[in-house]
């Protein structure tokens, strides 16, 4: 669309009639160079706002003896590069992020199995009624009056045992430097 050279010289001294012309005659030409590189609706809608932001912003540079079109066009083609490389950016994080996270996945992995391995040789290495008493209540999550019940013991003692036997598993994870873990066991 070709628009009356007075129009760029009045958009240069800031007349936003101007503007709104500019903008009317160039913006789906900016829409389409835009989609055509980036393939997004939305993301070429987004440039013909920036490019028409930074014509505005670039005014005084316009020089209105020639067609704006030059001039909008290269800071559109420019966003659009910038938006590339962004993009091109975001995905190596994104990449970067994934691979860090199935790596601390693995790693997770195993130190739960660590950690699972050394509760269970503690467990094992406790004396029988706190043992017989640890499984009843963290394994097969009975109350300490159904283990009471069943074992023929008063609650109070169902609670002693497991306050001992928490008392030796801190100190067992405490010696194999995962105290911080402890939690993790015992409040499920």
């Amino acid at each position: 669309m070709k628009i009356d050279m007075q129009i760029f010289k009045n958009l240069k001294n800031g007349d936003i009639n101007a503007f709104q012309q500019v903008f009317d005659g160039y913006g789906q030409s900016i829409f389409n160079t835009a989609f055509k590189i980036l393939k997004s609706k939305e993301q070429a809608e987004e440039i013909v706002q920036e490019t028409f932001l930074k014509t505005w912003l670039n005014r005084r540079e316009i020089d209105e003896t020639k067609d704006i079109w030059p001039f909008i066009y290269v800071i559109a083609k420019r966003l659009c590069f910038n938006q590339l490389r962004s993009m091109k950016y975001d995905m190596l994080a994104q990449q970067e992020l994934l691979r860090n996270m199935n790596e601390n996945v693995e790693d997770s992995k195993i130190l739960l199995l660590d950690i699972q391995h050394l509760l269970d040789e503690s467990v094992k290495a406790l004396p029988g009624r706190q043992r017989q008493v640890w499984i009843m209540s963290r394994e097969e999550g009975k109350s300490h009056k159904e283990i009471a019940e069943e074992l023929g013991i008063s609650p109070n003692t169902v609670k002693n045992c497991l306050v001992q036997t928490l008392k030796t598993l801190r100190h067992t994870f405490k010696q194999a430097d995962y105290i911080y873990l402890l939690l993790f066991f015992f409040l499920q």
